[in-house]
């Protein structure tokens, strides 16, 4: 039983070592996406995404939209599709015209009134801080083909490290609520692992289906075999991945599983570090036989 703890407690320890720091700006990016709708207002802002004041009928087709578009922004050489309001990434009360532009890489999003088909703004998506937050959250900044398996290498990792830590903090017939909390008067090393403790124990369940469906959605097609047409499922994985298939109260729980991922990073560094720093200090048997007259 030593023994199996040993082994498992390596597994823990190097995991964190290797892609803790990418596991860490996962989270936190994935934490920081949840609030898309806002930092899209702020970088674009309000009023390219609100709906222009007056009374409303009834919304429109795509094709009016398109039309719209492509008469107002010429620059959008070619429409890929449109979205209609509150679908799709972006939030907007607006519908959105995107495609490729004409003079430069990138693509071109164009805000249209559902109802009037009237022209509310454009922008370029890779102009954004948000595109890279997105770029960060899916290949951690490096090429896609490289990055997002890089991705799904954290994914399946998470996944041994939470159920490694799980076995290592398994209370057993001690109170598991003592045994998941914080304890009144702790400092120094025993905090740190209670915060540890706490922040894995709590979000386990949240966490592993994020870490599971972050894996399926940076390779579906490594996944063909378990889950069959990756395209048909996408929709459901990124739902479980974003808000727990639990919608807005999911998509908080989300945010608090990315936030817990740096915590979960830097207090386990801490640990370790403490724990390798306490052994230098204290000098071997051969040290102390060595130096003894």
């Amino acid at each position: 039983m030593l023994r199996l703890r040993e082994i498992w407690l390596g597994v823990h320890r190097w995991l964190a070592l290797g892609l803790g720091l990418f596991l860490a700006l996962l989270g936190l990016s994935g934490a920081l996406l949840e609030l898309k709708g806002p930092i899209l207002r702020w970088e674009v802002g309000g009023q390219m995404l609100q709906l222009a004041p007056g009374e409303h009928g009834a919304l429109l087709e795509q094709s009016a939209w398109i039309s719209a578009a492509s008469s107002a922004y010429p620059q959008l050489h070619k429409v890929f599709g449109a979205a209609a309001p509150r679908q799709g990434f972006l939030e907007s009360d607006n519908a959105i015209v995107f495609g490729a532009l004409e003079d430069r890489p990138g693509t071109g999003i164009a805000m249209i009134d559902p109802y009037r088909a009237e022209p509310r703004g454009f922008f370029v998506f890779e102009d954004l801080w948000l595109a890279r937050l997105v770029a960060l959250h899916r290949s951690l900044l490096l090429p896609p083909a490289w990055g997002s398996l890089l991705v799904l290498a954290c994914g399946l990792a998470l996944l041994v490290s939470l159920g490694s830590g799980l076995y290592l903090w398994w209370p057993g017939r001690r109170s598991w609520w003592k045994a998941a909390s914080l304890r009144p008067g702790s400092r120094g090393t025993r905090r740190l692992r209670e915060w540890h403790n706490v922040a894995a124990a709590w979000l386990c369940l949240p966490l592993a289906l994020i870490a599971g469906s972050g894996a399926w959605l940076a390779q579906p097609q490594w996944f063909t075999w378990l889950t069959g047409q990756p395209l048909a499922l996408k929709p459901l994985f990124s739902a479980a991945h974003g808000q727990l298939l639990l919608g807005a109260p999911g998509a908080w729980l989300a945010f608090a599983c990315g936030l817990a991922l740096p915590l979960l990073y830097i207090t386990g560094l801490l640990l370790w570090w403490r724990k390798r720093a306490a052994r230098r200090a204290v000098p071997s048997f051969k040290e102390m036989t060595h130096d003894t007259p």
